[in-house]
């Protein structure tokens, strides 16, 4: 019934704003949106209920099965040989109510939500906790470490960084503005009004700044409260997530279900000497702003002892092959091509005085995060390789900001197909795209590698794949 509940306490309050909005012109009118407001409260409430009394789960010995429907009866079993991940979300508001929300994947589910997530009771919900612990005792334990937790959650998410970078830029160029705009005024001999207009520029740019900046530490202290607390350990079968400061969540994932382990680094990271680690498996990240990770940020030593603790992965390739020198250009073309315009512009806009000084402000703070954008981009060609190790296929590429290298199990490789475009074969390279067993369809580029070395290790990793 939480579900049904939450949606209840965001519904029922309506109808009593409704009574303050609306302002009936007599007693008649009164009664009625009075009644009106009461029937749609009951209905609302009504439906909670019954929906709670038609809903039915039993934990059998071999799965859980599930009844329910209001119109539309349904009636399903999930064995428990099948299902890949559990997650348990010990929030506040259903604690109240001696409730944990319990979800279900297995490969047949959809991609962007769980085949059974539903609210368990305590006792039954420590029935399965107790049978995944009984399998093996907890072991191989990693802890996130606080400093570097603060660090992901302040700059993690690319719009929130954006909104604390942004928040000095729009401040600077509201003074730029108003300063501009009085001197302008002082000499046009313009009424009063609108020099007080000027005047009170800088302090409104300052302002909406300020506002940005409270939205980034809003932003930031969420991401904490939801990191917090992170831990990461092998229980029998499965690779276990808890984290959580005042919600705790907790992620059971079987780890030969692993589609692949990725090692993510941005250019800021990079130059923090900062990994961080997630897992591609059916299941992870299918919550709204929730991101699989099993290693938080740590420096290159710590993060890799954790990985082979954990997952048995070490830093060390057994065969390489990385991007050829002489592609760079390729890497850059596109970022060094806005840059060059953006450049143009400020020298034609500045040699012929066709702007203002805020416009040229604005051009010129335009250069700092395209400047950023060509120096990961040579970050990138840098480290992007295509290798083996051991059990793993290594796939190490860029999206968007951030270089991912991914572990892939070598029985989880479904597809590898090797591409060359026309320039691409006057410097004899190629892409590679690697297809990955998943709930939906995923892969994973390099691009710019020397064709005949890629062939001989692609040779190599068929003959293991065998």
């Amino acid at each position: 019934m939480i579900p049904k509940l939450k949606v209840s306490v965001v519904l029922v309050p309506l109808s009593i704003i409704q009574q303050f909005l609306y302002r009936p012109r007599d007693i008649m009118e009164y009664i009625g949106t009075l009644g009106f407001s009461a029937v749609y409260a009951i209905a609302v409430i009504s439906y909670a209920v019954y929906s709670y009394s038609r809903y039915r789960y039993r934990i059998v010995e071999n799965g859980i099965q599930i009844k329910d429907g209001l119109l539309m009866k349904r009636r399903f079993t999930v064995p428990y040989s099948k299902i890949q991940t559990i997650v348990f979300d010990m929030d506040a508001f259903a604690a109240l109510f001696g409730a944990v929300k319990v979800s279900f994947d297995t490969p047949a589910g959809l991609s962007k939500s769980y085949d059974i997530s539903a609210y368990f009771s305590r006792k039954h919900t420590k029935m399965i906790l107790l049978k995944i612990h009984n399998m093996n005792p907890e072991t191989s334990c990693v802890k996130a470490n606080f400093v570097n937790t603060l660090l992901m959650c302040a700059f993690w998410s690319n719009p929130a960084t954006g909104l604390l970078f942004a928040s000095p830029v729009i401040s600077r160029l509201g003074d730029i503005a108003g300063s501009e705009l009085t001197d302008y005024l002082r000499l046009t001999q313009s009424d009063v009004r609108l020099r007080l207009i000027a005047l009170n520029i800088p302090p409104a740019t300052a302002g909406v700044a300020s506002i940005l900046l409270i939205g980034w530490a809003l932003s930031m202290f969420s991401c904490f409260m939801q990191y917090a607390r992170f831990k990461t350990y092998n229980q029998g079968e499965y690779i276990a997530v808890s984290r959580g400061f005042v919600n705790q969540k907790l992620f059971f994932t079987k780890r030969n279900c692993l589609s692949a382990v990725t090692v993510e680094q941005s250019l800021l990271m990079h130059l923090m000497g900062l990994y961080t680690s997630g897992i591609f498996t059916v299941g992870s990240g299918k919550l709204k702003g929730d991101k699989s990770i099993i290693i938080p940020p740590e420096h290159k030593k710590t993060f890799f002892v954790s990985l082979q603790k954990l997952l048995k992965i070490s830093a060390k390739e057994k065969q390489s092959v990385f991007t050829a020198k002489n592609t760079l250009p390729s890497y850059l073309y596109f970022p060094f091509f806005v840059t060059a315009v953006t450049v143009l512009a400020i020298m034609f806009a500045d040699k012929y005085s066709i702007i203002n000084d805020v416009f040229k402000a604005l051009l010129l703070f335009l250069l700092v995060p395209l400047f950023w954008w060509m120096m990961f981009r040579i970050f990138a060609h840098a480290y992007a390789h295509l290798g083996i190790h051991s059990k793993y296929l290594v796939v190490c590429g860029f999206q968007k900001f951030t270089l991912k290298t991914y572990y892939i199990p070598l029985d989880k490789v479904q597809c590898i197909e090797m591409t060359q475009s026309i320039p691409q074969r006057l410097t004899d390279t190629c892409n590679v795209r690697v297809y990955v067993y998943f709930e939906k369809r995923a892969f994973h580029v390099v691009k710019q590698l020397p064709r005949h070395q890629t062939e001989e290790l692609l040779r190599l990793v068929h003959i293991k794949i065998k």
